[in-house]
């Protein structure tokens, strides 16, 4: 092969080897297309602007109180709750309330028979008399006073009120029957007897309970305990009357975190004038919480992302707009706490971001193909 046809074939490999050279090389200042993540920028048109009634909001610092509302449960108020026994051994002879029956303070439940409770009264009618026939001067009226005290003392624990002892001590006659009373005006939650029965000393006899206010159980999850404090004020909301609230105070907060669930309990004391609050219900607790400080709190709408990651679109302009990652504090339904990614006085989107988030989509999905 000659030298000219030599250079004729070089130059023919070098022309071929160009031609299928790609064309990122063929143009330098072009780069490939990438995707990249931070690259998170949407600019929509006048049209697009018009059609999805964008909303923004401008940031800002903010001390207002952050709603709060809890899981509960309605229970009795163990304070105003009694067990009824028998103070002395005897035969039920009438029987006056009934489970579900409301009682007043002081209004007779039973009546019984026990002979025990006529010798009772006979030794005080006795010390009585006998206190009274010493004079003053005498040295046997101490020992009488004391007797008399004691006598007394005994018909007391058996459960007989100031307006009984004046009518023995007027009469002057045993009572025929042991009267057993309501401690306090309530609801007769179980009546453990009927007529005829004989009872023991301790037996059973019923239980009631003041449903005047009643307790609420609520969980506390943990981030939330720091919010929370005694005598806190709260509007209890029940599913029969969802229009309307009841008032309560907290009480309590345990000590304890449930191991399960990751929460503490917190107990309130609920007013319930009209009854409507029943024992086992399911209760929403709502509370208005202090969030220390004076921080950056925006619309929870303005929130994208998911649970451990958010971010939120930047207005640049009135059509250009930025997706910003953001650290959040305390969220709720309606507000969420921003700890770091924006600045007061910048503006985001609190409506339409759904629709920015789909755009940007878009880009990204163009650009890897």
């Amino acid at each position: 092969m000659n030298r000219t046809l030599k250079w004729a074939f070089v130059f023919f490999v070098f022309a071929l080897v160009a031609c299928n050279k790609p064309a990122t090389e063929e143009h330098p200042h072009q780069p490939a297309a990438t995707h990249d993540e931070n690259a998170a920028v949407v600019t929509l048109t006048r049209h697009q602007l018009f059609h999805i009634h964008l909303e923004t909001a401008e940031v800002r610092e903010s001390s207002a109180p952050i709603p709060l509302t809890l899981p509960g449960k309605v229970m009795l108020n163990e304070r105003r709750r009694a067990a009824i026994t028998a103070r002395l051994a005897g035969r039920v002879e009438k029987v006056s309330a009934f489970a579900g029956d409301r009682v007043r303070a002081g209004q007779v439940l039973a009546e019984i028979f026990s002979q025990e409770f006529l010798a009772m009264q006979m030794e005080y009618l006795q010390a009585l008399e006998r206190a009274q026939r010493l004079g003053n001067e005498s040295a046997d009226q101490s020992t009488a006073k004391t007797i008399l005290l004691s006598a007394r003392r005994k018909l007391e624990v058996a459960g007989l009120s100031e307006a009984d002892l004046r009518q023995l001590e007027t009469a002057r006659e045993p009572l025929s029957h042991l009267h057993v009373r309501a401690p306090f005006s309530g609801a007769v939650l179980a009546a453990e007897t009927v007529q005829g029965q004989f009872v023991e000393l301790g037996a059973h006899l019923f239980e009631i309970a003041d449903l005047s206010t009643l307790w609420i159980l609520a969980d506390i999850y943990e981030q939330d305990l720091p919010r929370l404090h005694k005598g806190m004020k709260a509007q209890v909301e029940v599913t029969p009357y969802p229009r309307e609230m009841f008032a309560a105070t907290v009480t309590e907060i345990f000590d304890v975190v449930d191991a399960q669930t990751r929460t503490v309990k917190a107990r309130l004391e609920a007013l319930n004038p009209r009854s409507k609050l029943k024992p086992e219900m399911f209760a929403s607790v709502h509370l208005m919480t202090e969030l220390g400080g004076s921080t950056i709190k925006v619309p929870a709408s303005a929130m994208l992302g998911e649970t451990e990651k958010h971010f939120v679109f930047v207005a640049l302009n009135d059509s250009t707009f930025e997706k910003r990652e953001v650290r959040t504090g305390v969220e709720t339904r309606e507000i969420a706490e921003v700890l770091d990614g924006l600045a007061t006085g910048e503006r985001i989107v609190t409506r339409g971001g759904f629709f920015l988030k789909s755009e940007l989509a878009k880009e990204t999905f163009g650009e890897e193909h």
